[in-house]
């Protein structure tokens, strides 16, 4: 039986290497968006985490998912309508880079409402 992943490194390790490289690419923005953060596994997944959860990323078959909250999807549904797959959830394309500048704009929102409006994730 195969162990479960115990920390993000690990959790990054068991994916394809394109994947893993995706990964690596959209834990380096959303830490850059908020260094104080640590990095937990919730669910099994990797979570970015400051007094409560910011966001929770994963790996699919054929994309990286980023699930910040539903206010941020609500927030910029008509900017990015097209990376957006559901009420809290964001794919990206394994095949191309990460988007950085949509990364940090998602990042920091996410940050905005969670400090300054209270929002939980989930």
């Amino acid at each position: 039986m195969t162990e479960k992943p115990k920390t993000v490194q690990e959790y990054i390790a068991t994916k394809p290497k394109d994947a893993q490289k995706r990964l690596f690419e959209l834990r380096e923005y959303l830490k850059a968006a908020y260094p104080e953060a640590s990095e937990e596994l919730k669910w099994g997944k990797p979570a970015l985490v400051h007094n409560g959860i910011l966001y929770v990323y994963a790996a699919a078959k054929k994309h990286i998912s980023l699930h910040p909250t539903p206010s941020v999807i609500s927030y910029f549904r008509n900017e990015f309508g097209s990376l957006i797959s559901s009420d809290n959830t964001i794919q990206f394309s394994l095949n191309d880079p990460i988007p950085e500048k949509v990364v940090m704009k998602i990042a920091k929102q996410r940050i905005f409402e969670k400090e300054n409006k209270g929002i939980k994730w989930k």
